[in-house]
Order: structure tokens, then sequence, then C-alpha cells
């Protein structure tokens, strides 16, 4: 890990950034505590520019330097996870060491804006674990005034090692579609089946075809998840409902195979429904596209986390979703993933999912060696 001194003077900061966030997690739209500090230390740092009516509790904070230049925006997500039915929420996917980088950056910024030929936006993203903040964000402009030139994201990500940077041209991350289908049938006695139409078969057998769905007409260079995850009816031994609820996911690293997936699942699921008796309808509650990065920024990522990790990974790509993704359809730009993995290995989003302050400082410097190469 080769940080440089400059990085390495702020990290008594970071840690304390890092250890406030950490202790006062809040879900998505409801990071009033969250969105109150990150205004209060940008403004301790010096920023005045600091646009905290975009969206929700989300904030964008612009520095200019003297001379123009290209626009780069680098992105940080807020909410916690929440981790249960109670709502309890707590930081299990590193979202409070996004937010230290992005606030040791600022820092990094303020004081080299004499360097600085162009404009750099600092994004701190609501929602990203719920509906996704991207998208209004977008909508609301802030990828204009000026326009952004090039976008960036770090996620810190315990699939990889602790000092490997992960940085892949092309898809990194998949799209998600989760999905809900109603079954509809004709309740009654289940002693009495040849006068129902059975909707708890009909779940069954919709279930089987989507997963051997996800078997065919795919070509063995690409992935895809696609499976039911929930299906709930009926209450009694002796009763056939009239409606069996499914939920499910279908996940690929292919926009247009995605597209071409979503179809046909749509269907598939309400003719099978038709021809056993009863019907079907099913409908795409939410959905990010896949997340791909863009091969020049890539290649420069790569050159930059040579000097800085320990080790490079550029073929890991994840099932998992982001909705920087959204993003990226608009602006070049990367999701790097910044490894967290400790000696004993704990997923995203499990209980004792922890982020140390290697993460921290790799993915500080990387952003600011980005701002080196594009605006100094």
């Amino acid at each position: 890990m080769n940080i440089e001194k400059e990085v390495m003077a702020l990290e008594e900061q970071m840690k304390k950034d890092k250890e406030y966030l950490w202790n006062n997690p809040e879900p998505g739209l409801k990071e009033i505590k969250t969105s109150a500090y990150i205004k209060d230390r940008l403004k301790e740092i010096g920023y005045t520019d600091i646009n905290d009516n975009i969206y929700e509790t989300g904030i964008v904070a612009t520095l200019k330097g003297k001379e123009t230049g290209k626009c780069i925006l680098f992105r940080s997500d807020m909410d916690a996870v929440i981790m249960d039915n109670t709502g309890r929420t707590k930081h299990t996917c590193g979202h409070n060491a996004h937010m230290t980088i992005l606030l040791s950056l600022a820092k990094l910024l303020m004081d080299n804006k004499d360097k600085i030929k162009g404009t750099v936006k600092l994004l701190f993203e609501p929602d990203e674990e719920g509906s996704g903040g991207a998208t209004p964000m977008i909508e609301k402009g802030v990828l204009e005034n000026p326009k952004v030139d090039k976008v960036f994201a770090i996620h810190v990500w315990s699939e990889l090692k602790e000092g490997t940077v992960g940085i892949k041209k092309g898809p990194v991350m998949a799209s998600t579609d989760p999905f809900e289908i109603t079954v509809y049938g004709k309740g009654g006695h289940a002693g009495l089946p040849e006068k129902c139409v059975d909707t708890i078969y009909i779940a069954n057998v919709i279930g089987k075809s989507i997963k051997e769905m996800a078997k065919i007409d795919v070509s063995p260079e690409e992935k895809i998840v696609l499976g039911v995850t929930a299906i709930n009816g009926g209450e009694t031994n002796n009763v056939i409902p009239n409606e069996v609820h499914i939920k499910g996911i279908c996940r690929t690293f292919n926009n247009e195979l995605r597209r071409k997936i979503k179809e046909e699942l749509k269907n598939t699921v309400e003719k099978l429904a038709i021809e056993m008796g009863g019907r079907a309808e099913l409908k795409f509650i939410g959905n990010y596209p896949a997340t791909i990065n863009s091969k020049e920024e890539a290649e420069e990522i790569k050159k930059i986390a040579l000097e800085v990790a320990d080790n490079i990974e550029e073929k890991y790509q994840t099932m998992c979703s982001e909705d920087f993704s959204y993003f990226l359809e608009k602006v070049p730009g990367a999701m790097i993933l910044v490894g967290c993995q400790q000696d004993i290995y704990y997923p995203q989003h499990s209980e004792n999912f922890t982020c140390g302050m290697k993460p921290v400082l790799i993915g500080t410097q990387i952003f600011y060696d980005l701002v080196n190469s594009y605006l100094i």
C-alpha cells in the first residue's frame, strides 16, 4: 500500500468521521443526522457551494478551481442497511466508509484549490439501499451546471481481500429486477380439487419453470440469476386458496439480455397460468441496470491502483447491484471495488460485516489521484 503523506495526515479525522457515521446509522430518506453531519463537516473544511435541497437528504458540494476544465463527480451513498422487520439499521454495507472517503477528498481538494483546473462535484446520495437516489438526483440536474464529464464511485467490498482493488472494464455489477407474481384461481375444499383451480399447484409449476429459464437460451459467456425467493398462499390444510403470491429476482450483466429475459418471463408466467385454468399477473417492482465501467476510465484507475494497492483484480464482477449504474448510463466513469475482507470473511449486509481503515486510505488516495490525473 502506497499512501501519500498528505492523505495519511487525515487519518485521525477519517477515524472520527467513520466512527460517528457507524454509530449513527439511518435508513434511506431519513438520513437526518447523517446529512447534518456532512454539511457541518463540509462547512468546517471551507465549502460554501453546498446544495442540500437537491433530493430529500441528499447533498451536492461543488468546488471550482481557478481555471476552467473538466467537471468530475465523485459519489458516496449515505443510508444504512435495514437489518430486520423492527427497522433496526446498521452500516453493514460500508456506506460510512464511503462518506468518510468523500469527506477526506473534500479536504484534499480544498487544500489544493488553487491547482485545480476545472470543477469537482461531491455527491452524497440517499436511499441507495431502498428505491435508489441516483435517478431522482439525475432528474434534479446533478449532472448539469456545469455538465459532468466523468463520474466515479467506490464500494468497499468484502469479497476482495484488504489491499486489493477491483477495477474491471465493462460490466462489474449486475442489473437487478425484483418481481412479484399474483396467481389467481378458484379456491375451495381440498377434498374437491376437481371443483377448484389449484393456485398452489400453478405457483409450483411457475416457480420450477422460472428456474429452468435461467439454464436455456443464454450464451455460455453470460451469467444470469433468475429464481423465486418467496411463495405465500393458503392458511390451512383443507382449503385451496383463491390467490398465491410469488416473489423473485432476475439479475444479469447484459442489459439487452435483461430486456429479453423480462419479456420472456412475463409471457411464460401468464401462459402457464392460463394453460392450467388460472390467471397470473407479473409486475417488476424496481430495477437497476447493470453497472458498466467505461474502458478509458477503468484503464486510468488501473494505472493509479497499481501504485496504491497491494493487488489488482481486473476480472472480478458480482451479481450484486448498484444504482450508480444510472450515472454510468449518462456519463463515462467507473465503480471501483476496494477490498475490505480481513482474516474472517463476513459478506456485505451480514450482522458482522466490518471495514477497517486500510480501504478508506486506499479509496481516498485513488480518488485524489483521479483529481490529479484529470484536473491538475
